[in-house]
């Protein structure tokens, strides 16, 4: 419910928060050039049509097309890790199951299923997949990918950075990212990128460009695409195994000359993957407008595993394991991802009865895996050696009606503004079982292996019968808006919305914003709200078996494999462990900013916040067979070792404060010189862990995920740019400076590891024909720089960085690209 006290609470908390360091960006839209402004109006954040990112009541970024094709970066997120202080995102996750998962936005350190992604304003579907590796941002997130809408299709971004769900609904609790499409009737472009790292792996190669057409009555439709593909990047050390050659006899001289001794542990390879958009509008008359956007995005990915070697392949999975693989295995796995997404709608525009928006979106996520180099033992040689192993789909249905209406009052400076709309949305998911051969034991199943004598195991793999599952949830809402300039000073505005959800009841939330100008250029922002974040239909429904290898005990260099289960959060086996079905996320949000312009051409901006956070929705940490074992005993899930759900035993806490600043200096005969800066430092705290069953709480948010909400985003981060234009050459150079940050150990604080500054540095060069041809060379992470290694014992030794840091664990990145404009 919508608390009257928020405002005094915000003012309060906000004042008290200034001396904790942070900062985020907002960076300016383009160069000043005929006259335009260093501003631009906004459509997130506000109902209002004449309010621009400077004078909202919220911190809003605005970030043009330019600006993201100038990081040279080869998608959003990279682009928006380069130009936004506020946003987080590790460069890469590392290992097989990673490598389908979506590349998502992480806003002020928090998840990325706690930030709402909107094309167009309309909200987007999420992924199917989940990741249970360690990731800060993304560890049992079901994000919204944005690496699937090509940059050339982007017309600006704007990020809300405040929590919105009274105004947007679910997810919106650190803030809102607004993907704007081009919207061209005439002209295009068409480029290519190609670019590696300086060890040589890792080459992207890019075909990317955009066209423009004229429909009557003013509209337009605008294509835009990307297509490419990306060798595997990896900096590992040699496995430090011993390893035999493809021989029964344990006498055999070792092999320490097996090629597969160095193996890849970083991004996988991606092939075949292309991302398409459109975007349309067409005038009807009489105040009628017809518009439609869609997307469709297709991929490979071939993500590897751990390396079997011909020991272990004989230790582990018997004589025909070895039989079929002489010098053992890489284990890969591909993902193939289908992606689509539909959005039309009618606008209508009266002067009296103001304005209409009906729009019916689709979007579906599906995301099938195949195990290469496989086998299943118990079916000996029978097994295939490619195994099918399931398919995991989301999809999502909105139908929305928003009105919007100005109302000319005497008793406020301009027309106040009323908005109010109804929603109704559809949410699937499903998981298909793969064949047989990825999960049915065979008839040599738990028998003596003739030449090793050790009895043959089974083979688990993707999605099994036991976790195929297809859930289905409905949500309707309503909103109310009230916006307006009360005198020419002051302004503010209050939104409520309530929805219901099918699975798990109603929820009705509030937010209050106040701005108040003390002179042209001085302005101080105030915001209070609640929210939510309803449970992804992907986190209530996930499950699924893997055999993992893990630390035993932790610290000792002794790795073994265990079974393990993520289990469904409301099935029996989690009951037993005290699970039950997820809760909403509720969510408490105070910012005070400070906005001055002392120049047309320069803003600065200055915002704290404090967001509460009850109930988060967190994947436990993997219940050792300590824990489950007695539990389990005697139950039909006695063979279960180890297991993993999801659950609301936490309470959070994240306080933190965002600097920006902008410049754009017009330098006569040496051209223009646009300088940004942005600062942000944020720092979450777990307020609360609650005891589940008889299992403490923070047995099941233990130290390493406790280190990743706590610890595991850099303290700060700090953006700095110049971007240099003149005639026909452009030039843009980035600095980026990532904040310490932490690594906690399951269970020896000693092994706990501080992870030192860094920064990264991006530079890119350019020359503009007069033909329309432009040429670009550039580098991201120019100076190579990398984090801290790891210390301590490693999985085989292999892995050199964390798959937390936060950027440069492959090294620096050189690139160029041609691209014509016709």
């Amino acid at each position: 419910m919508y608390r009257p006290s928020l405002l005094a609470s915000a003012i309060a908390l906000a004042t008290s928060s200034l001396a904790l360091p942070g900062l985020a960006a907002e960076s300016a839209t383009k160069p000043i050039a005929n006259g335009e402004r260093l501003d631009t109006v906004v459509v997130v954040g506000t109902r209002r049509s004449d309010l621009t990112a400077l004078e909202s009541a919220a911190p809003v970024d605005v970030l043009s097309g330019e600006q993201l094709q100038e990081t040279g970066a080869q998608d959003l997120s990279g682009a928006l890790t380069a130009l936004s202080p506020s946003f987080s995102f590790p460069q890469a996750p590392q290992g097989a199951f990673s490598g389908s998962i979506a590349q998502g936005a992480s806003l002020r350190g928090l998840a990325s299923d706690q930030v709402l992604v909107l094309i167009n304003g309309k909200r987007r579907h999420t992924s199917a997949n989940v990741t249970r590796q360690g990731l800060v941002n993304g560890r049992g997130a079901a994000a919204v990918d944005l690496s699937l809408i090509p940059l050339a299709a982007i017309q600006r971004v704007e990020i809300l950075r405040d929590g919105a769900a009274a105004q947007y609904g679910s997810d919106a609790i650190a803030g809102v990212i607004n993907i704007v499409l081009k919207e061209r009737d005439d002209g295009g472009n068409i480029g290519y990128r190609f670019g590696g790292y300086d060890k040589g792996d890792g080459l992207q190669r890019k075909l990317s460009g955009w066209k423009g057409f004229a429909l009557p009555n003013d509209g337009f439709v605008t294509l835009a695409f990307d297509a490419g593909s990306q060798d595997p990047a990896s900096d590992t050390n040699p496995d430090n195994r011993l390893f035999y050659p493809g021989s029964t006899s344990i006498n055999t001289p070792l092999e320490q000359n097996n090629p597969n001794r160095t193996w890849r542990w970083g991004s996988g390879n991606v092939s075949d993957q292309y991302n398409f958009t459109l975007n349309s509008e067409i005038g009807l008359g009489q105040g009628l407008t017809a518009y439609g956007f869609a997307s469709y995005a297709h991929k490979n990915t071939d993500a590897e595993s751990f390396f079997d070697p011909p020991t272990a392949l004989r230790n582990n999975y018997g004589s025909v394991a070895l039989a079929r693989f002489p010098d053992g295995r890489i284990p890969i796995t591909r993902y193939t991802l289908e992606d689509y997404a539909a959005t039309g709608g009618l606008r209508y525009e009266d002067e009296t009865l103001g304005k209409f928006d009906l729009a019916l979106n689709h979007g579906d996520n599906s995301v099938k895996s195949t195990d290469r180099n496989a086998i299943n033992p118990s079916w000996g040689a029978s097994s295939p050696e490619k195994i099918y192993t399931g398919e995991r789909e989301a999809d999502q249905t909105n139908l929305t009606l928003d009105w919007t209406r100005d109302f000319p009052t005497d008793l406020l400076y301009k027309p106040l503004t009323l908005s109010a709309g109804l929603a109704w949305r559809k949410e699937n998911y499903e998981l298909s079982a793969g064949e047989a051969a990825g999960w049915q034991n065979g008839a040599l199943f738990n028998t003596l292996d003739p030449v090793t004598g050790r009895r043959i195991p089974g083979y688990y793999s993707g999605i099994t019968n036991v976790d195929a599952v297809s859930l289905e949830r409905k949500v309707w809402g309503a909103y109310l808006d009230v916006e307006g300039q009360v005198t020419e000073q002051f302004q503010a505005g209050i939104a409520a919305r309530t929805e219901h959800y099918s699975d798990f009841g109603d929820t009705t939330n509030g937010k209050l914003s106040l701005r108040y100008d003390f002179t042209p250029q001085v302005a101080a922002r105030a915001t209070a709200s609640t929210g939510y974040r309803a449970p992804s239909l992907v986190q209530s429904g996930l499950s699924s078996f893997s055999v993992q290898v893990v630390e035993q005990p932790s610290g000792s260099g002794n790795w073994v494999e265990v079974q393990q289960r993520t289990l469904r959060a409301d099935s029996a086996e989690a009951r037993l462990l005290g699970g039950k079905a997820l809760k909403p996320e509720e969510s408490t949000n105070y910012s005070l900013g400070l906005v001055w312009r002392p120049l047309d051409n320069a803003s600065f901006t200055v915002d704290a916040y404090r967001i509460d956070i009850e109930n988060r929705i967190t994947l436990s940490d993997q219940l050792p067979s300590t824990v489950v074992g007695p539990i389990f005993a005697g139950t039909p899930y006695a063979n279960i070792q180890s297991a993993a759900f999801y659950t609301n035993v936490a309470d959070t806490r994240t306080r933190g404060i965002e600097f920006t600043g902008n410049y754009q200096w017009d330098l006569e005969q040496a051209g223009r010189l646009n300088l940004s800066a942005g600062y942000s430092r944020n720092r979450t705290e777990i307020t609360k862990l609650r005891d589940v069953g008889s299992i403490r709480g923070s047995q099941i948010v233990g130290r390493n995920t406790q280190g990743l909400i706590e610890e595991g985003t850099p303290d700060d981060k700090l953006t700095l740019s110049a971007n240099w234009l003149y005639e026909g050459w452009g030039l843009t150079l980035a600095q980026r400076r990532y904040g310490e940050w932490k690594s906690l150990n399951a269970s020896n604080p000693a092994l706990d590891q501080t992870f030192s500054a860094q920064w990264v540095t991006d530079l890119d060069l350019s020359y503009s024909f007069q033909q329309g041809l432009k040429v670009s060379v550039g580098a991201i992470n120019l100076f190579d720089s990398h984090p801290d290694k790891l210390e301590g014992a490693q999985l085989y030794g292999v892995s050199k960085y964390s798959i937390t840091s936060p950027e440069g664990a492959q090294g620096a990145f050189y690139y160029t690209s041609v691209s014509y404009d016709f």
